[in-house]
């Protein structure tokens, strides 16, 4: 049976202006978020989702070329924030204008959109919980901000950029990290349910202020997804926002929140709690199995290989003649820093003055992990030539020899760069650093501030 709320809920027509309004903000969000709706869906949402990028990907940039005389060559790579990426909100918000002027016009005699603004409200709750439940328990499991490694700690404080001195901070403190994961993944979870939507909106957009402040200070680019977040979550409260305002501003009573809305038929509404709850009892476990899982794929708990880690060179010789540890030489090595994860292979070398260099690596004829000697071989790739997974097809720019002697210490020698080298390194650890081995302490006579 109808309740006279549902019924004035319902049937109470909305002005011009306001209709307007919402038909532009159901066709942007929609399309914005149009990817993330399709994700929602189990198993096939991620194909269908990147299909649809696939496809809208011409139009954008036919649009760009052709309104703007603007050529986009560089995609979503990392970065949300690529020119493509500024072009794609305009073209969605242009999209949404000519849309909406047509539907005002096509559909000018409805006087509301009672499902149209629930069905919208639902699938903003679910994509923007997916997203907090996505970043909350990555942080979670320390997988966003992991402890600043080697290539970090030994790099000049003030080369570091803006985004390196975030991930740093955060990656610094484990606890303060899946804090910060803990927050994102309640918000997503109180928004899960209709009674608890409210609550779960405000809590999301105080979380995603601080997200986009710092994502705007510190030039991470993801301030367009992020800004979205929080406007998503404003977008949900809305609707409550007069009823939070008159009881905390006027101190005056506030009615009871209509939770039936349109859904005044028993069997759509046993029908929508069972779709949400089998869509629960699916994805949230699964968020956190993925998650415990890229703990030991690229996480902290990932296999390492026996040259994994930092090494220091301590001799180098360049066709024959040493060289010594000079801060002004930009060609001395400083520090060979090599990752052998199951998930990524990659060879760093930092000089004593100037940018690091980096190459994909594949290693060829290394002996078991456990030995005291080993041999093989390093085989350095350029980064472009390796892309796609074709590591190990792809032709090696050098190939470097090692030995792992007896004393822990690492020799390389090879050809590089058209000269042959022969180094003598130590291995570095983390735990070295005071950044990492300082600590915590409930005491503290003086400030410990270095």
């Amino acid at each position: 049976m109808t309740t006279p709320d549902a019924i004035t809920l319902t049937d109470r027509p909305w002005s011009l202006p306001r209709k307007i309004r919402f038909r532009w903000i159901v066709l942007y969000f929609v399309l914005f978020s149009l990817s993330a709706i399709l994700q929602l869906l189990p198993i096939f949402g991620g194909g269908l989702g990147y299909t649809v990028n696939q496809w809208l990907r011409p139009l954008v940039v036919w649009c760009a070329q052709t309104i703007a005389g603007v050529t986009i060559t560089v995609f979503p790579n990392g970065s949300g924030d690529t020119t493509y990426n500024w072009f794609e909100i305009a073209f969605f918000a242009a999209l949404a204008t000519i849309g909406a002027l047509l539907w005002s016009i096509a559909d000018r005699r409805r006087t509301n959109y009672p499902w149209v603004r629930e069905g919208f409200l639902i699938a903003m709750r679910f994509v923007l919980a997916s997203a907090m439940l996505g970043y909350g328990v990555n942080k979670i499991f320390a997988l966003q901000f992991p402890a600043p490694g080697m290539g970090r700690l030994l790099q000049n404080y003030g080369d570091s950029s803006p985004m390196g001195i975030l991930w740093t901070f955060m990656g610094t403190s484990t606890a303060y990290t899946m804090a910060a994961g803990w927050m994102e993944t309640i918000g997503g979870l109180l928004l899960l349910f209709r009674r608890t939507t409210l609550i779960g909106a405000l809590w999301v957009a105080g979380v995603m202020a601080n997200v986009v402040l710092l994502n705007f200070c510190y030039d991470v680019p993801v301030k367009i997804y992020s800004s979205h977040l929080f406007l998503t979550a404003l977008l949900i409260a809305a609707p409550d926002l007069t009823r939070v305002a008159k009881l905390f501003l006027l101190n005056a009573p506030v009615e009871p929140k209509n939770l039936i809305g349109p859904w005044t038929k028993p069997w759509l509404r046993w029908s929508a709690f069972g779709v949400k709850v089998a869509w629960v009892l699916v994805v949230v476990p699964l968020s956190f199995w993925q998650n415990y899982q890229g703990l030991w794929i690229y996480g902290p708990n990932a296999p390492k290989g026996a040259l994994d880690g930092t090494w220091e060179v301590l001799e180098l010789k360049r066709d024959g003649a040493d060289l010594p540890p000079l801060m002004s030489d930009a060609t001395r090595w400083r520090y060979v820093t090599v990752t052998d994860r199951p998930s990524w292979k990659m060879i760093s070398l930092a000089k004593m003055k100037g940018p690091a260099e980096r190459w994909v690596l594949n290693l060829a004829d290394e002996s078991s992990e456990g030995a005291t000697e080993a041999h093989g071989k390093l085989q350095l790739i350029e980064q472009a030539a390796a892309s796609g997974g074709n590591a190990a097809a792809a032709k090696p720019v050098a190939v470097l020899d090692y030995e792992r002697l007896a004393d822990g210490r690492l020799r390389i020698s090879g050809s590089l760069g058209g000269a042959n080298y022969e180094a003598l390194c130590v291995r570095r650890e983390p735990s070295e650093f005071l950044l990492l081995n300082r600590g915590f302490h409930w005491v503290n006579e003086t400030p410990f501030n270095r």
